[in-house]
């Protein structure tokens, strides 16, 4: 971005395009399996000592099954059945490098939200950002650099999400106006498991899909937020999708979230969180060469009936010693709606609602029917954690009462 005659110019030094062509199965493994090598030994290049974050899941497996870097860190929560520790634990044990763990409580997560939203210095609602912090705490202590695992699932179709387009193509098979129908009718209907599915399935991509972790609908945004929304959804993405109109939908969802869901979150929190805590973070699978690979994949090597990231997979299961390449998607999971659940938990989120400058952003009315069905329904959690988490960014910036130290 620079100033010229006045007016600011906008150049983009490198854009990524996907390009997806005919390639050999085993050749693209094996090409995956060199870049990732590459890629991971060049990341670990340093003047001091490199660590890893390290799930349970593939990415940050293989990566520190190439890179087998001394010193890996993870965080989980207590009494939570998708708790990464202790399958971190077994994949160190198994490369002989050491691994420092912390389960986080509901009380430090929470309180710990104002500084967050001081951290980021714009609202935030990806519940994992605060995981990352404390991930961050914790390296932070031992090491300076640290590798992590963004990138994989935008370039190598790694969201559950992507799958529909193999599992449910029987559906696309009813005609437009029929699904269309359904989906209007739906509309109307309160949520139930499975609902969004026959919602978007009965509209145009272009019309629906905005990023992997959309929260609201048009229609559910307007009556949420207290003032008339100045712009739709599908105006943001609408460049992306003349760019791609004459390719799949995989390739125009993975596309959306390379331009807006990628750097405006996932890389977005990691920068911020790592930064809080005087920590650099590397991602080895946003590399050029790393990307230029994954761009020429078709679909079948991204997503099938029966899993994710395929290609990629079969690459990693030939340096992971345990069965990591196996596990569905988690991403970075919290256990929120286990939290809404207890009194205090609920009772600060609740006491934020009924705050009287609430009403400048969102109806009161409707976020507190929200935050009540939260405790019997999943669904709502991240609605009402989006709502709490800006009006605790608001607080820190725009009030008194929500100043950090």
């Amino acid at each position: 971005m620079y100033l010229e005659n006045d007016k600011i110019e906008i150049d983009c030094y490198y854009e990524p395009t996907l390009n997806p062509s005919k390639k050999d199965y085993d050749d693209v493994v094996q090409e995956i399996a060199k870049t990732m090598e590459e890629s991971a030994k060049y990341h670990m290049t340093s003047d001091v000592e490199v660590g890893s974050f390290l799930s349970s899941g593939i990415d940050s497996s293989y990566i520190v099954s190439l890179a087998k870097p001394n010193k890996t860190y993870t965080v989980g929560y207590h009494n939570f059945k998708n708790n990464e520790i202790s399958y971190a634990k077994d994949l160190t044990d198994k490369l002989g490098l050491e691994n420092k763990s912390k389960e986080i409580d509901k009380k430090e997560y929470l309180n710990v939200v104002p500084k967050i939203m001081y951290h980021m210095d714009e609202p935030i609602s990806d519940p994992a950002a605060i995981s990352l912090y404390f991930l961050s705490e914790l390296a932070s202590k031992d090491v300076k650099v640290i590798l992590s695992g963004e990138g994989a699932d935008e370039f190598y179709g790694g969201y559950n999400t992507y799958r529909e387009t193999v599992d449910f193509a029987f559906y696309n098979k009813v005609p437009y106006f029929i699904r269309h129908i359904v989906s209007q009718v739906l509309e109307l209907l309160p949520e139930f498991r499975g609902r969004n599915f026959l919602v978007r399935r009965g509209k145009r991509l272009e019309d629906n899909y905005i990023s992997i972790n959309r929260l609201c609908t048009d229609k559910e945004a307007k009556r949420i937020i207290a003032f008339k929304p100045q712009i739709k959804n599908k105006d943001i993405t609408k460049e992306v999708y003349e760019k791609y109109k004459n390719q799949s939908d995989l390739i125009k969802m993975q596309a959306v979230d390379i331009k807006f869901w990628l750097p405006n979150d996932i890389l977005h929190k990691a920068d911020r969180m790592s930064m809080a805590n005087s920590l650099e973070v590397r991602v080895p699978f946003i590399d050029k060469y790393v990307f230029e690979l994954a761009s020429t994949l078709e679909s079948d090597k991204k997503v099938t009936k029966e899993n994710t990231k395929v290609a990629l997979r079969e690459a990693s299961k030939k340096v992971i010693p345990t069965e990591s390449y196996k596990k569905k998607k988690l991403g970075f999971p919290v256990p929120l709606f286990d939290w809404l659940k207890d009194d205090a938990f609920y009772k600060e989120i609740e006491n934020t609602f009924n705050k009287e400058y609430t009403s400048e952003f969102f109806d009161q009315k409707y976020a507190l029917k929200l935050l009540a069905k939260c405790r019997k329904e999943k669904i709502h959690c991240k609605k009402v954690w989006a709502l709490y988490t800006f009006l605790k960014w608001y607080e820190v910036f725009f009030l008194t009462e929500g100043k950090t130290d």
